[in-house]
């Protein structure tokens, strides 16, 4: 099942214009790429965490990944962000979870953080590389990925942390028992 959940405020309309565009040219540019179905394997990729880590999605392997793809700029992907915190506080290194900041620069994503205090892991993409392999017509984008690395939910748009959290949780519990 695809959840569509309405996009609404994703910042201003340079911003979404901005996106777009260069969502175009990394589709465009991304020939061996299309968009993520459920029953797909999920793409592999390494990125750099703002901690300084490196995250790669086949090192998760046996364990259930919630990948989220969103941007300091976009209402409803801030909106949504108290879940994933709240989330990592729960299921701990049971259950991966990274969130892509979608092609912004290192020193407003950190700056970002540092404001709000977020302690999930958040990964840096400011060439888009990553996004290029999970192309998407907007953000939020998550995708909660099975044990045996194919996509099991797939999420475009968002509304309010609880309810995101409540969605979220359901497709990670139905993951962790297959």
């Amino acid at each position: 099942m695809i959840a569509m959940i309405g996009l609404t405020g994703c910042g201003s309309n340079q911003q979404k214009e901005d996106f777009a565009e260069s969502n175009q040219e990394n589709k465009d540019s991304a020939k061996n790429y299309e968009e993520i179905a459920i029953g797909d394997t999920a793409p592999d990729f390494t990125a750099e965490t703002v901690s300084g880590n490196s995250f790669t999605l086949s090192e998760q392997n046996g364990k259930v990944v919630l990948l989220n793809f969103w941007a300091t700029w976009c209402g409803p992907c801030v909106e949504e962000m108290p879940a994933f915190e709240k989330l990592y506080g729960e299921y701990g290194e049971e259950v991966a979870i990274l969130a892509v900041n979608c092609m912004e620069d290192k020193i407003s994503v950190a700056q970002f953080l540092a404001d709000k205090g977020y302690t999930f892991p958040i990964a840096y993409d400011t060439e888009g590389a990553i996004s290029m392999k999970y192309p998407t017509d907007g953000i939020p984008y998550t995708l909660v990925i099975g044990k045996d690395g194919t996509v099991k939910n797939v999420y475009l748009g968002a509304r309010d942390a609880d309810t995101q959290y409540k969605e979220y949780k359901s497709a990670i519990d139905k993951a962790l028992e297959e």
